[in-house]
């Protein structure tokens, strides 16, 4: 406790020091202030000219292009033209616009007017996703204006031009890709056409394996094997039952053999409908085809020895022509015999057929699994390119559909909410803050120097600072003699302090108020006063 009245004391010490040295308050605020104050009245009046944008992101061609188009996010690139708004290419640009390289001579001149546009155009966010707010202040108001409005243009148009010319570049990338790929597509389309030319006929089918094909000639032949040796046995059987019969059988009141006539002529009328039948099912080529043409011709044939003999017989004996009468059972047994011959040579024939097949399919055997490997890496190339080639096709009418959907302006669409203006009053500098600043400084500076006063030449002024300066100890106090004049200076002084600070006080108001209310400048005050 002791020590914080301590304290206390000291504290009043240095306030009573600084108290009795209160001229140099004055003094050094009326030599700050009133530099300080016609500093500020003197500043150029400046104007922020600003605009307010909104971006619209979203659009009814998003819900219906979805996954037809290669689209970027919106989103993400707004805010980043938002970041790289203010780069140096595009400060460069406005400068250019605006005429404003025109007013410097120089290269450092330059880039400080760049890094000065750098540092006062502000884009900032408006509180709301996709409002942007550009705003410039400047003496001048048209200068203002305009430099907003081309930082809104470059703003609006570097999205479309970027959009376009990564359009551009990715198309330009696709057609060559695509070229490219068409061209190998070729070339792959050309080896394995010629392969297939040159080596699949003795390969493997389309449909199936090489193995499979041996099996299945193996029991093509083995069926035809099998007919082969059931049509020898009956061959046989049929044979032997046409010794036992004899071929003729002879009218002796006529002389000729009965039926001759329509009974060939019937049978070879129904081979031929039975011909007309089968090539209408089968080509010419045709196991049953060949058995029925050969069948006709032996009928044929036996229908003219029948005739040659019956003329013969008419010939030589005329009275016992028509007594001949031929053996029914003969002639079938016959036809049948004829019959079997036929089928057993074209089983004869399957038969060899099936067996150089099968020969050559066996001589191939080594090398059918090389062809067939060949031909799956040819496949499987043509394949893999191919795929490539038709997903780059689809890419690029994906990007030619996103390069329409942008040129139609339905996916990003900027809005202007307020246009750039320049208010009337101008915005700046703010005259009041700075008046206050100066007025409180000068103050300050004032207390500082009495304070520094009082510490190098100090009043002493009670028995605790006289025991805290000096070694000396203290026995009592003494009254002035002449305390009623020190009363009356310390009240002069007083008054001078309070009215001299109540001249400053009112100069600040005065100041504050044409700021408030007229808003004169130094320049305007002039000309009304003169």
């Amino acid at each position: 406790m002791k020590e914080l009245n301590l304290a206390i004391e000291m504290l009043l010490i240095y306030l009573q020091g600084v108290w009795l040295r209160r001229r140099y308050i004055v003094i050094t605020a009326w030599v700050i202030c009133p530099i300080g104050w016609l500093v500020v009245f003197n500043m150029p009046p400046t104007y922020e000219a600003n605009t307010k944008l909104y971006v619209e992101t979203r659009s009814i061609l998003d819900p219906a292009l979805q996954g037809l188009t290669i689209r970027t996010n919106p989103d993400e690139e707004i805010q980043l033209m938002a970041r790289t708004l203010l780069s140096r290419p595009n400060l460069e640009k406005i400068a250019m616009a605006t005429d404003l390289d025109v007013t410097v001579s120089d290269r450092q001149s330059y880039e400080n007017l760049i890094d000065g546009l750098q540092k006062n155009i502000k884009l900032s966010s408006a509180g709301r996703e996709n409002i942007y707010v550009i705003s410039y202040t400047n003496a001048s108001p048209q200068l203002a204006k305009r430099l907003v409005q081309e930082t809104l243009n470059i703003f609006v148009e570097s999205r479309v031009g970027n959009a376009a010319a990564d359009n551009k570049k990715t198309a330009e990338f696709l057609d060559s890709q695509i070229k490219e790929y068409e061209s190998r597509l070729e070339a792959a389309e050309a080896r394995l056409s010629e392969f297939k030319k040159n080596e699949l006929l003795t390969g493997p089918t389309a449909d199936t394996g090489f193995y499979a094909r041996i099996e299945a000639e193996k029991q093509r032949l083995e069926e035809a094997q099998l007919q082969m040796r059931e049509l020898e046995g009956q061959l046989a059987s049929a044979r032997r039952q046409l010794e036992g019969e004899d071929p003729v059988m002879f009218d002796y009141s006529t002389g000729a053999p009965a039926g001759f006539s329509s009974q060939y002529d019937e049978r070879i009328r129904a081979l031929q409908n039975q011909m007309d039948a089968l090539l209408i099912r089968y080509t010419e080529a045709h196991p049953d085809v060949v058995e029925t043409k050969k069948l006709i011709e032996t009928l044929k044939e036996l229908r003219n020895a029948d005739i040659a003999q019956l003329e013969q017989v008419a010939a030589s004996s005329p009275g016992t022509a028509s007594s001949l009468n031929q053996n029914q059972v003969y002639q079938e047994l016959k036809l049948n015999v004829a019959r079997l011959e036929n089928e057993m040579a074209s089983v004869s024939v399957r038969v060899r057929n099936y067996s150089e097949k099968l020969a050559q399919l066996e001589s191939q055997r080594n090398t059918i699994p090389d062809i067939e490997a060949k031909f799956t890496g040819l496949n499987r190339d043509y394949e893999i390119t191919k795929a490539k080639y038709e997903e780059l096709l689809s890419r690029r009418e994906a990007i030619d559909l996103s390069q329409k959907a942008d040129e139609s302006q339905q996916d990003v669409q900027f809005k202007i909410i307020e246009p750039p203006h320049v208010p009337m009053k101008p915005s700046g500098p703010p005259r009041v803050l700075f008046y206050t600043l100066v007025l409180f400084g000068g103050i300050a500076a004032g207390v500082f120097m009495a304070f520094a006063r009082s510490q190098l030449q100090p009043v002493v002024t009670s028995a605790l600072q006289l025991k805290t300066i000096s070694d000396f100890p203290v026995f009592g106090l003494v009254s002035h003699t002449q305390k009623a004049t020190l009363l009356r200076q310390n009240k002069k002084h007083l008054v001078y302090f309070l009215a001299l600070s109540g001249m400053l006080l009112f100069s600040y108001c005065l100041l504050v108020t044409n700021e408030m209310v007229f808003g004169f400048t130094a320049k305007q005050l002039l000309g009304r006063l003169l």
